[in-house]
Formats: structure tokens, C-alpha cells, sequence
């Protein structure tokens, strides 16, 4: 399906330039396409055409729509093949605004004449980095890591690279005061001055607090917060540094999913966070992106299929990389100290929250169907107890059905405990959140726990719709 307008039309046609309509599935669709009227419908006059095509492709579009630019064709197919069927892939054709060659990118501009340091520079994000920077104009790499060896996910980028730009590979520890001096002495060897840095290297951590030792705590210090350190202080001795970026985390600021395994790894994004703040406070250049999940590079690209799903089932969505990379272009052309770069549904995110957070009040909208759910819940409480009991019992059911993936709600006993059906802390929480949105009403936290069947759940929901407040 498309979403487009109309630019011209023939005699006679019912259709004027300028009215937004639909092509329905099958249509084979460009930037301009010339098609029958009869294969036209009205679309809404203020709708967005991004989020009215994806209805019109699956019928519902429960999801958000993953969008990808036309360069971008080959990562929206595989996404196509990915998705589930109530979400679409729509590719955007609208013009992009172009900025100007040379661009200003936070009060600089990547320059052929400079060197640009990449740590952890052949790990995915750090080859994707690079690759951009060459796209923005740099022809002069040092790409850093401990390995030596690039991830197996990016490892075509490194060829292309270096046929656009001299790249130099350096070997070296992050988190050692040793090979970090080895590397800046190295650095001002070169013919062309340091420019700018990103430091992008760390490791993927997983661990409950009552179960981290030492060694785990020190594997996620020593690149990020070791690391981050000697090359701010490496950093000073480069004259012509423009800009010094550090990769962090959403994991810092709203957690991730899984997060209660990731306190030590945390703790390190927040202190390259507090870092970057520190060096602006001093004047001096500095970024911190707070990543979410990136698509197909960098740790996602190495998950199992089934921990992908559960990151999307908590409201965070993978975005592609170039995706990311146009969101880090845009933050350098700007400027700023610190910024969270992810793709949320708010709504799912926060429903599975533990407490409502007013640091999401702004941007958690309601689900959909949350808008005319007056009507349907004035409905049901005109009922009968008996009959709205038995109503909310078949919704609590089809959202344990649901989240246990059971293949029909016929499976849900009402009077079955939810441990003995499988559903544990985190799942609750997700059928919580799903009756929070249907009903409109807020729920406990201990919800599922202090009414642990679908008779209880039910009972418990009637009775604060209905006013008695048990």
C-alpha cells in the first residue's frame, strides 16, 4: 500500500491536485506514479501518510511502523521478513532536506586534512561510525580495538572504508594507562592532526548484583570508565580537536530490557555521561549518546531471535543503523552534551514499568483504542454483574493468552493459579499494562500476585470499575 498526494489529474477525474489519498496493497508505488482514479481512496485530511499506509498494508498496524529511507531498501526487506503481521515496513520517499556541503556539525566540520580516533573501531558501531564520518568527509581513520579482528557482521565495511580513506588499525587496551600513552604517541606521529574522537569500545555484560564479582565489575570499568578517562586526559594534548563523543546507554537512564542483570554495566555508561557533562562545564567539546538497540550491528546483531523479541515486547524497538547514524549526524550538527537516541513505544514501555514514572508522562499517549474507550467501558457497566464479570474474565484471558503465546484463550483456565500456567514477574507485568490500556484504569504493581488467576484479576477489575474500591 502507498500514502501519497495527488499532483495532477486527468479530465474528468474525480480527484484535484493536492488531495491526500491511499493505493491499496499490490500497487507498485514510487515517488510519482500514475494510476487509475478507481484505484484511489480519500485519505484523512491531516493524517500522517507514514502511519495511514502501514493501516492500509496490514488492516490494523497495532504496531509502529518501521521506516526506512529508499537507500535503505535492502534492511527494509529483511525487516519485511522479520515482522509480525499486525506491523508494517514502509519505506519514506518524501524529498529529505539536504544540508549544504561543507556542513557545520556542532560548530565543526569533519575535514579531509584531520584524523578521527574510532575505539572499539571494528566492532560494528564502530565501523558504521567510521563509515560515516568518510561519508561526512574524513579520509584519515585510526580505528582502535583490543581484538584486532573485526566483527563478523561489519566486516565487509572495512574494505569499503579503506577504499575511500587511509584507515590505520591500531591494537590496543582501553583500559590500560600503558597502550592508551602507546596510542597517543602514535597519533601525533601522523601527518594530519587529531580531529575528533568516539569512543565506542565495551562489552556486553549480564549479571545479578548478588552474583558480580570483581572481575565482571572491572570488565565493564575498564573500557568505559578507565577508558573514558585516559582519553579525556589524552584529549588535551590535541590542538585541533573539534569534537569527543562517547557511546553510552539507555541502559543509564531508563534501563533496558533485562536490565536487572546490567547494574555494573550501567554504572559505567553514567559515568561516561558524567564525563561528558564535566567537559562541557570546562568548555571543552563533548557528547554522550545514550543508545538504544541498534538493528543488525554492534550486540543485537550476535542475540538469539527470542531475546530480540523480548526487547520489542518491552516497548523498545530496534532501529536500523543508518537510521542511527542520520540521528548521530544531526546531533553534531547541533550540538549537545547529552541526548538518548532510541525508538520507543511509549505506551508498552511504560505499562510494563513497576510504577508509574512522571519522567514518561509527557510522551506515554495513550495505546490505541485507549481513544472512545468511554463509550465501550459506560457500556459494560450498564450490565449486569454477572454478564460484566463474565466480559472482563474473557479480556483478562485473551491478555494472558496472549503473553503466554498460547495458541487460543481456550487454554486459560479462570480459576488456574498464573504460576502453574507460566507466567512469572515480568510477563504480569505485561498483562497489567495491557488491562491498564484497555480499561483506562490504573492498576497495581502487584497486581498479578495479589490476585493470582483470571476469576481473581477479574473480580478485582469489576470492582474498581464499578466504584467499591476492594
Amino acid at each position: 500500500a502507498a500514502a501519497g498526494t495527488v499532483l495532477a489529474a486527468g479530465p474528468g477525474s474525480p480527484w484535484a491536485a493536492g488531495t491526500p489519498v491511499l493505493l491499496g496493497p499490490g500497487t507498485v508505488a514510487g515517488p510519482v506514479v500514475s494510476v487509475e482514479a478507481a484505484s484511489l481512496t480519500r485519505r484523512a485530511e491531516n493524517s500522517d501518510p507514514l502511519e495511514a499506509a502501514a493501516r492500509a498494508a496490514t488492516g490494523c498496524a497495532r504496531k509502529p511502523a518501521r521506516v526506512y529511507l529508499p537507500e535503505e531498501g535492502q534492511e527494509a526487506l529483511r525487516a519485511a521478513a522479520e515482522c509480525a503481521a499486525d506491523q508494517a515496513v514502509v519505506i519514506d520517499l518524501r524529498p529529505q532536506p539536504q544540508a549544504q556541503a561543507p556542513r557545520p556539525a556542532g560548530g565543526f566540520t569533519v575535514r579531509a586534512d584531520r584524523t578521527y580516533v574510532v575505539t572499539g573501531g571494528l566492532g560494528g558501531l564502530g565501523l558504521a561510525t567510521a563509515h560515516k564520518l568518510v561519508e561526512l568527509g574524513a579520509r584519515h581513520l585510526v580505528l582502535v580495538s583490543r581484538s584486532g579482528t573485526p566483527a563478523a557482521e561489519a566486516a565487509g565495511l572495512l574494505g569499503e572504508l579503506s577504499a575511500r580513506a587511509q584507515v590505520h588499525q591500531v591494537r590496543a587496551d582501553m583500559g590500560q594507562e600503558q597502550d592508551v600513552a602507546a596510542l597517543v604517541a602514535r597519533l601525533h606521529r601522523l601527518q594530519q592532526p587529531v580531529g575528533g574522537i568516539v569512543h565506542a569500545a565495551g562489552a556486553m555484560g549480564n549479571a545479578l548484583i548478588s552474583a558480580l564479582t570483581w572481575p565482571a565489575i572491572e570488565e565493564q570499568l575498564a573500557p568505559k570508565v578507565y577508558g573514558g578517562w585516559l582519553l579525556h586526559e589524552a584529549a588535551q594534548s590535541f590542538a585541533e580537536l573539534d569534537f569527543f563523543t562517547v557511546y553510552s546507554s539507555v541502559a543509564s537512564v531508563t534501563g533496558v530490557r533485562g536490565g536487572a542483570g546490567q547494574a555494573h554495566y550501567a554504572a559505567a555508561f553514567s559515568f561516561l555521561d558524567a564525563l561528558a557533562h564535566w567537559r562541557g562545564r570546562q568548555g571543552l567539546p563533548a557528547l554522550s549518546v545514550n543508545w538504544g538497540s541498534w538493528g543488525r550491528v554492534g550486540m543485537s546483531a550476535r542475540m538469539e531471535a527470542a531475546h530480540v523479541r523480548e526487547i520489542e515486547r518491552s516497548g523498545v524497538r530496534l532501529f536500523s543503523p543508518a537510521w542511527g547514524l542520520r540521528a548521530l549526524d544531526r546531533l553534531w550538527q547541533h550540538g549537545a552534551v547529552q541526548r538518548v537516541v532510541n525508538v520507543y513505544d511509549w505506551p508498552q514501555f511504560c505499562a510494563r514499568l513497576p510504577v508509574a514514572g512522571a519522567l514518561y508522562e509527557q510522551v506515554a499517549a495513550p495505546a490505541d483504542g485507549a481513544e472512545g474507550a468511554g463509550g465501550e467501558l459506560a457500556d459494560l457497566l450498564a450490565r449486569e454483574r454477572p454478564e460484566r464479570l463474565k466480559l472482563i474474565s474473557q479480556v483478562v484471558a485473551e491478555k494472558v493468552a496472549a503473553v503466554l503465546h498460547f495458541a487460543s484463550v481456550e487454554e486459560v483456565e479462570p480459576e488456574a493459579d498464573f504460576i502453574s500456567m507460566g507466567l512469572d514477574s515480568v510477563m504480569g507485568m505485561e498483562v497489567k499494562g495491557a488491562l491498564q490500556s484497555h480499561f483506562a484504569l490504573g492498576l497495581p504493581a502487584s497486581l498479578i500476585f495479589d490476585h493470582p488467576s483470571v476469576q481473581q484479576v477479574a473480580a478485582f477489575v469489576e470492582a474498581q470499575l464499578a466504584g467499591s474500591g476492594t
